[in-house]
């Protein structure tokens, strides 16, 4: 950031400082209680007051839960070896406690009823945010029956908007189930006159800062409220910083002290998971676009309102809020009791805590019901169409709502929960519908159409925020860092393992989140139940904070490091659905080993292939290389490889590898340390078939072989463009991972074994083939062997000769045409 930038920065800081103060201060000469009481008795408020003031009693036992909480954390305090006074503690409890009066609830709620009625447009007139047919509703009366047991329940939520509580709480009311109170951050409560009203259905978390003791003795609030049988929201976190989703995805969530403690009771609980959706998220360009707080006003319009002033100068504002956020809705899936996540728990071979699962098992529940709305069809169309240079928006939402129908079935077994305005009407007017609230939102264009005849879009980001809004997939946890490693086998299991244990040991990788991603759905179902590796590594588990998958936008949307450890046949496909898939710079690691078929280069060029085809200039390339088993990689918890590729990023991606400065070593020439890795593992196998064959029996003629394998490897690197001190003698990146794999590994044993059979005289064509295929039914496969023709198909494309190359070819390879080409490392 340039000075420049840095003094607007400042400038923008201090008046967006000053003018929050001044807001601040305003709203606080507003008595907020008073301004409920006032607008639930007026003649447009009373029907709500009347049906409100009918609600039962409630929080008749605050005195009693503030005492649980204050008892439950001086007896954690003493655990702990420390001592406070009670005084202390009752005074931590009472700044996080409810604060209920009869009165202001029911004034708030015929409030909120009267302003939600106009602000949404509510399908069904009896019940709010639910359809005629309350399907929302359909599990509620398990929901009763457990509250009539005297069970307390935790609401788990996911999080669009701050007015999500009292959509909550407004059908809780209408439904005559109580208020559950709502853990509320504390800079919900800086203006002072708001948080007497607020107080009355929140708890106070302080975000940032709290001691030891604060912690505490919010955890043990929330223990009590559950022990005595109350009822309490809690949004699941999503981001840093706060819980409202900034790109409209449903991630794993975090950890939640809250959630830790409402979950701590002896007796059963009830985990209620609640799904909401919003066609228009009120302060949607806020959160995704960083727009100011006139988001919240959006879609009023601004001709429209001055008009109405001379006519109704007390209400135009009101009258020109009428369905300013359109259709929302609540559902609540099955209810899940304690007890049974705790069984279901004993059973998880995740390593995950009974808060994470409890998290991770509502927002799964989340994803099941959450509503599909017209407007989230609608951008994902948009969005798709944009893409592939699609002019027929219609089509391209068609093709959105099958492939959403066809996502749930076979992840859900169910079908998706689309709004009735999906169900009932045309796409044509879906699409109508879905742009008529996007204009409105301000992420369209009112008027005019793009190059290809589609609609302008005036903000991408908004578009994709509410393009994510209708995907169900799970993300993994947001995070600074999203790192995905694509491919399940030994490789990218070891590799996983490794950086999977090195976020956990380090707290600077606190918030970077580990996936593993393999097209194969059975195999990333089961390694994702099953936590186990493959092959060799089947009893290894891995590490309790990596996500496993088989959907591409779900790994690669958000990723911002992908390490590809795929087969060399799978490789261009899978570098290909990352390309199309991933919105944001990334950096790309190549760990595959082996040229890569069909595009006769190695992977490192066919990265550099697709990404001109792609016109992606956003993404840096490395590539991991040198003599480095899986097992040691796993044994060890380091790599002894080479990393290599561009100077001011290559630091930071050794870290995440191994904290050591001194491994993985470092290299500037990406391609160089790639061609050296897959030419010394051919040429191991060739210098100890040579060896044991006893085609050499000489060490001095050992020596030669070698130092014209190393000529005859340098000249092909630098023909395809590598450094020259890759291949120097003292060079790691040539001489180590080439005398290394000439003395151990697979490639060593290979080559030995082949000799040995040549030695008694057999021929050494059939040797080759017979010795690979029953390596590939023990499960070793040599990739190496299909490299040998690879290599030489490249060097002549090039015009370098390889005689010794080309020698180990016509003596593995010559006399057997049908050499089985399905093996690989």
């Amino acid at each position: 950031m340039t000075e420049k930038q840095q003094t607007i920065k400042k400038k923008r800081s201090f008046f967006k400082k000053s003018f929050s103060r001044l807001m601040t201060a305003a709203f606080n000469r507003i008595s907020f209680v008073n301004l409920a009481e006032r607008i639930a008795n007026s003649e447009a408020g009373q029907p709500f007051l009347d049906r409100y003031n009918k609600l039962p009693l409630d929080w008749q036992n605050t005195d009693e839960i503030n005492c649980i909480a204050v008892r439950l954390t001086m007896e954690q305090i003493e655990r702990e070896g420390e001592t406070v006074s009670r005084d202390e503690i009752e005074a931590l409890v009472d700044e996080i406690a409810i604060r209920y009066k009869r009165k202001t609830h029911v004034d708030t709620a015929a409030t909120m009823g009267l302003a939600f009625n106009h602000l949404f447009d509510n399908q069904n007139p009896d019940l709010p945010f639910t359809s005629p047919d309350k399907r929302e509703l359909k599990h509620i009366e398990k929901l009763r029956e457990y509250r009539r047991q005297g069970l307390g329940v935790v609401y788990l939520v996911n999080h669009s908007s701050h007015m999500d509580e009292f959509l909550v709480d407004l059908l809780w009311q209408d439904l005559g189930m109580g208020l559950p109170v709502f853990a509320a951050g504390q800079n919900m409560m800086v203006i002072k006159s708001l948080e007497k009203l607020l107080m009355t259905g929140s708890y106070v978390v302080l975000r940032q800062g709290a001691s030891r003791h604060q912690v505490a003795a919010l955890c043990n609030y929330c223990s009590a409220l559950s022990r005595a049988g109350a009822q309490q929201g809690i949004f699941l976190e999503a981001w840093r910083g706060g819980a409202r989703t900034r790109d409209g995805s449903l991630r794993y969530p975090k950890r939640l002290i809250t959630l830790k403690g409402a979950i701590n009771v002896e007796s059963d609980l009830v985990i209620q998971p609640v799904a909401l959706s919003y066609s228009a998220v009120p302060e949607d360009l806020m959160m995704c676009s960083r727009k100011s707080g006139i988001s919240w006003l959006r879609g009023m319009g601004l001709l429209k309102t001055l008009a109405r002033f001379p006519i109704h100068p007390k209400t135009f504002l009101w009258r020109s809020a009428k369905a300013l956020y359109g259709r929302a809705y609540v559902t609540v899936p099955p209810p899940m009791l304690l007890s049974e996540l705790k069984q279901a728990h004993a059973q998880d071979k995740t390593g995950i805590s009974l808060d994470e699962f409890v998290a991770l098992s509502s927002i799964k529940e989340i994803a099941r019901n959450k509503k599909i709305m017209a407007s989230q069809v609608t951008a994902r169309g948009l969005v798709t169409a944009r893409k592939h240079g699609q002019k027929n928006l219609t089509l391209a939402v068609k093709s959105e709502i099958a492939a959403i129908k066809e996502y749930h079935v076979e992840t859900f077994g169910e079908a998706a929960d689309f709004e009735d305005f999906i169900i009932n009407n045309s796409a044509e007017e879906i699409v109508r519908d879905g742009l008529r609230t996007l204009k409105r939102r301000g992420v369209v264009n009112r008027f005019g159409k793009d190059l290809i005849g589609l609609p302008k879009v005036k903000d991408g980001i908004a578009l994709s925020y509410y393009a994510t809004h209708g995907d169900r997939r799970l993300y993994s946890p947001t995070a600074s860092q999203n790192i995905v490693i694509v491919g399940a086998g030994n490789w990218g299991f070891a590799l996983s393992s490794l950086i999977g244990n090195r976020l956990l040991d380090d707290k600077r990788y606190n918030n970077a989140s580990l996936t593993i991603f393999d097209a194969r759905k059975d195999v990333a179902a089961q390694m994702g139940l099953n936590r186990q590796g493959p092959g060799r590594f089947k009893d290894q588990l891995l590490p309790k904070n990596i996500f496993v998958t088989c959907d591409h936008p779900s790994a690669f949307r958000k990723a911002s490091e992908v390490i590809v450890a795929s087969k060399p046949e799978t490789f261009e496909q899978d570098v290909r659905n990352i390309l199309k898939v991933s919105e944001q710079p990334l950096t790309l690691i190549v760990a595959t080993r082996g040229f890569i078929p069909g595009m006769n280069c190695i992977p490192f060029t066919a990265v550099r292939r697709l990404l001109s085809e792609y016109r992606r200039n956003d993404v840096e390339i490395l590539t991991i290389a040198g003599p480095v088993s899986p097992n040691n990689v796993v044994d060890e918890r380091q790599i002894n490889g080479i990393l290599a590729g561009p100077a001011p990023i290559i630091r930071e991606i050794s870290n995440m590898f191994n904290p050591n400065p001194e491994r993985p070593i470092l290299s500037s020439d990406p391609l160089g340390v790639q061609v050296a890795d897959i030419l010394a593992r051919i040429y191991a196998i060739w210098v100890n078939f040579m060896i044991s064959s006893k085609r050499i029996t000489q060490t001095h003629e050992t020596g030669f072989l070698m130092a014209e394998i190393s000529a005859e490897a340098c000249s092909l690197a630098l023909a395809l463009g590598a450094n020259k001190e890759t291949f120097n003698a003292g060079s790691i990146a040539w001489t180590a991972s080439f005398i290394t794999l000439c003395l151990d590994g697979v490639w060593r044993d290979f080559g030995r074994k082949a000799g040995l059979s040549v030695k008694k005289g057999k021929t050494p064509g059939r040797v080759v083939k017979k010795l690979n295929l029953q390596w590939i039914e023990e499960g070793k496969k040599l990739q190496s062997l299909i490299d040998i023709r690879e290599a030489l198909t490249c060097a002549h494309g090039l015009g370098v000769r390889m005689p010794v190359l080309e020698e180990m070819n016509a003596t593995f390879l010559g006399e057997h045409e049908d050499t089985d080409d399905n093996s690989e490392v």
